[in-house]
């Protein structure tokens, strides 16, 4: 967190001003056990622990992080059992063999696909992605891909894209959350997941936790904290809606009742 020099912003908007500090102080030491133990933090981490303990009463992003799904709905369950009895089984078979050769569960892979297109070779959105992995033209040219219709070329490419994202990331962030961010910056883009990284770590969290980072990126939408960032602003909402989404159609597909439907 950029800590201002001066500032006439109250903490209650998320920006800590060093006038604050001996109340912040004050408030660590005379608190919880916890709130003691946070007393020895940094000045820095001492602003975003200030931040954390009364975000609820001005929040910095919309939706908040508990918002987002932690089940399917009624209408998405009948949505993807629909599809999986009627559209999947003609993608099943690619699904595997391209997850196989690229070391992915493929029914991580069909989620994906799923989230993305409802697994619809053509679509398309408003923004020019296209196609089953809805890959931009740029992305696409990345992973050789021609034809981004061409069903196998799509899923193909996604696969790549996905792997090639996953071995970038740093060595110590381990699975399941190297998959969870690897999806992340699949996304969003590997600039602001870093930016979000960043400040995970500043605000005492661990970066290579998929449930601390997540709720770094939806501060990349507010300007007081995507300013001091090296990529500056991003939709950090649809990152953290687009891996939660895929993490719920992926457990979904992982029933064996489920796949049933499509055999």
């Amino acid at each position: 967190m950029l800590l201002l020099t001066g500032c006439d912003k109250p903490p209650d908007t998320g920006v800590v001003c060093p006038a604050f500090l001996p109340a912040m102080v004050a408030n660590q030491q005379t608190g919880s056990p916890e709130h003691t133990r946070d007393s020895n933090r940094s000045y820095r981490q001492l602003s975003w622990a200030y931040y954390l303990d009364n975000r609820q009463a001005a929040p910095l992003f919309d939706p908040p992080l508990d918002a987002f799904p932690v089940a399917l709905s009624a209408a998405e369950n009948v949505s993807i059992n629909t599809h999986i009895a009627h559209r999947l089984p003609r993608y099943e078979a690619l699904f595997r063999r391209i997850a196989e050769s690229h070391q992915i569960d493929w029914r991580l892979l069909a989620a994906i696909s799923y989230q993305e297109s409802h697994w619809s070779p053509r679509a398309r959105s408003p923004t020019g992605v296209r196609g089953m992995m809805m890959l931009t033209l740029t992305t696409a040219r990345e992973v050789g891909v021609r034809n981004r219709l061409d069903v196998e070329q799509s899923v193909r490419g996604g696969a790549r894209y996905l792997n090639r994202i996953h071995d970038r990331l740093p060595e110590s962030i381990r699975e399941p959350d190297r998959t969870w961010i690897a999806l992340a910056a699949y996304n969003v883009g590997m600039g602001h997941v870093y930016d979000a990284r960043d400040l995970t770590l500043q605000a005492g969290g661990n970066p290579d936790k998929w449930h601390d980072l997540r709720f770094h990126l939806l501060l990349l939408e507010q300007s007081w904290w995507y300013r001091q960032t090296r990529y500056g602003y991003a939709r950090g909402s649809e990152p953290v809606r687009y891996v939660e989404n895929i993490r719920l159609f992926y457990q979904h597909l992982q029933q064996p009742q489920i796949l049933a439907q499509s055999d």
